[in-house]
């Protein structure tokens, strides 16, 4: 029998990477808690982590362990906001993943409104890529996705476009196509700095050359952080494709007038069905769609299932 207590340890380790650092956090001793995960161990018969002169480091038994108990945890967490929700309250935990797009922008007015309601919710917010954050989601790491990316196919999630937001190639001010009307000819002549080609905008960028019967231009840049870019941006002569509100953020970033203005992503809000049992997370979400409302002009939101 896997006793809650004992995950939770377990999993408190796994994510530091350390006994010590984990004996800390759960202020236990480095003993006690080096012999509940081997006590952990014996149940299972199997090694969890290995240990190192740095640290431990988890075996493929305990990557599966973790996963189940990331999940388990999520479960639980669940039951406790309905249990809060049917008392009369919609105190619980959130976690929400927001992916490099207009959600870095909502997130924060999000929050605000959040802390004024004085609603008791405690939220964490990460930040990833598609391909990290869906994972997550399915996972139970996290209870909410907003970002750049289509409908999920995927029939355990639903998925609701909060908005849409256009995408444009932006550079520095000094750049030597910034401020004048260029053929798109011109943009294969420099140097880009762009997003992995899981990003939505990134497959928007290829598809744009494509219909201009062009190859799009090779990136000399790829990086899965947009803060990254735009400081890059920012310092050389690197051209990229992104979200004008993501774009808008960074001082001293112009657009370069070639691409047609109707390019756009949808923002989309995405969650498992069983998030609709959890009080908190309608409040969340309920909130993200009012934001969504301020901040842009969206097209009404419209729920789709997984097909």
């Amino acid at each position: 029998m896997l006793e809650s207590r004992r995950l939770r340890q377990f999993l408190t380790v796994y994510e530091l990477g350390s006994i010590g650092q984990a004996s800390e956090k759960l202020l236990l001793t480095q003993p006690a808690l080096s012999k509940s995960v081997r006590l952990l161990e014996d149940s299972l018969g199997v090694k969890l982590f290995e240990r190192t002169t740095l640290g431990v480091v988890p075996t493929v038994f305990g990557k599966a362990l973790a996963m189940h108990a990331k999940a388990i945890e999520a479960q639980v967490r669940h039951a406790e906001a309905q249990i809060a929700s049917l008392q009369g309250n919609t105190q619980g935990q959130v976690s929400v993943g927001i992916g490099p797009s207009m959600a870095t922008a909502l997130m924060p007015l999000a929050t605000l409104r959040i802390q004024e309601r004085q609603l008791g919710i405690e939220l964490s917010v990460v930040e990833g890529l598609v391909d990290e954050l869906i994972p997550a989601l399915r996972r139970g790491e996290i209870d909410l996705a907003i970002g750049g990316w289509p409908k999920v196919a995927d029939p355990a999630f639903l998925t609701e476009v909060l908005a849409q937001d256009r995408v444009q190639v932006f550079a520095r001010a000094a750049h030597p196509l910034a401020g004048r009307a260029i053929e798109v000819t011109e943009l294969l002549d420099h140097p880009w700095a762009l997003p992995p080609s899981s990003q939505r905008w990134r497959q928007k960028f290829d598809e744009f050359f494509f219909a201009q019967g062009l190859s799009a231009p090779k990136p000399a840049v790829v990086s899965n952080s947009a803060m990254y870019l735009k400081a890059l941006m920012q310092k050389g002569d690197y051209l990229s494709f992104l979200p004008a509100q993501l774009a808008a953020e960074a001082d001293l970033l112009v657009p370069i007038d070639v691409f047609p203005s109707e390019i756009t992503i949808d923002i989309s809000l995405t969650y498992k069905n069983r998030t609709l049992s959890n009080p908190a997370c309608l409040e969340v979400a309920e909130i993200l769609r009012d934001v969504a409302i301020e901040v842009t002009s969206p097209r009404e939101p419209a729920l789709t299932r997984a097909a």
